[in-house]
């Protein structure tokens, strides 16, 4: 090679290795710039939470969310527990209700069989029975005993000519009848009672085919 390209191809050598060395340097003057300015960023975040945190107001309103938080879960616990007491005593109204009836029906159903005996009796007198004394006793008996159970809500049901019902009537007889349509009740076996408007004994009838 010449000694002026020998020359030249130094020189442009010499003039690369500088630059190489300048990035280098660069690069690393950049790095701890860097590190520097997230640090004073985390610095100011801090800072600013911090400050935040002792500001009144922020404290008040944080205070005031958390006090409505509370007032809330206190009224949904009270409402809950006003419902469940609200049920429990309807439940226990209920079931006191049919207790209570339970019992009336028991006993009430004990005077009918007297019921039915005494008017068995009273259809059983002759014709000429107005001249027997104690006949007049007998009746009184009969109307107290009615007028008691009625007070207590203790109704006859009605039966003869109306048509069956099986909610209310109970079929022991079936007959064939020219004078009455099928289904119509022809006769009043053992008499039937509601209580209070429900079923406390059906009657026992004979019905047209």
């Amino acid at each position: 090679m010449p000694p002026q390209e020998e020359l030249f191809s130094d020189q442009s050598e010499q003039t690369e290795q500088p630059d190489a060395g300048n990035g280098e340097a660069a690069a690393a003057e950049q790095g701890p710039a860097e590190e520097a300015a997230a640090g004073w960023q985390e610095l100011i975040e801090q800072a600013e939470d911090q400050s935040g945190a002792d500001d009144p107001i922020v404290q008040l309103v944080q205070e005031y969310k958390e006090a409505i938080k509370a007032r809330d879960e206190a009224e949904d616990k009270y409402l809950r527990a006003a419902a469940e007491f609200a049920n429990a005593r309807r439940r226990a109204e209920l079931r006191a209700d049919n207790e209570v009836r339970s019992a009336k029906e028991l006993i009430l159903a004990g005077f009918l069989p007297v019921v039915d005996d005494l008017d068995r009796a009273l259809l059983a007198v002759p014709a000429d029975g107005d001249t027997y004394p104690w006949l007049e006793g007998f009746t009184l008996i009969q109307r107290k005993l009615a007028g008691v159970l009625e007070r207590q809500g203790v109704t006859p049901i009605q039966a003869e000519g109306q048509p069956f019902d099986p909610a209310l009537h109970q079929a022991v007889l079936v007959e064939e009848s020219d004078d009455a349509p099928s289904g119509i009740v022809l006769q009043e076996l053992q008499r039937g009672y509601l209580l209070d408007g429900r079923v406390l004994r059906p009657a026992m009838v004979k019905v047209a085919q």
